[in-house]
């Protein structure tokens, strides 16, 4: 995973942060190649709960996530 904590050094925004998520497909069964782009208000830690769900640590909850995200894994 590569990313940033903020999106406008200027102005010191944290919304619509760029990530990259690498995976070969068969640690966090990530469908590959592809440019996903969720509605602005979607938490970050979304993509976390996600990825922890497919690394075999499922959580209800984490940090101000409000569920998983479509389409992320296979």
């Amino acid at each position: 995973m590569l990313g940033s904590a903020i999106s406008d050094g200027n102005l010191h925004l944290h919304d619509t942060l760029p990530m990259i998520l690498l995976d070969s497909g068969r640690i966090a069964g990530l469908k590959q190649g592809r440019h996903i782009k969720y509605p602005a208000a979607t938490p970050l830690a979304n993509m976390y709960l996600t990825l922890m769900e497919q690394l075999g640590m499922p959580l209800e909850r984490l940090g101000d996530s409000t569920g998983k995200l479509p389409g992320l894994t296979a």
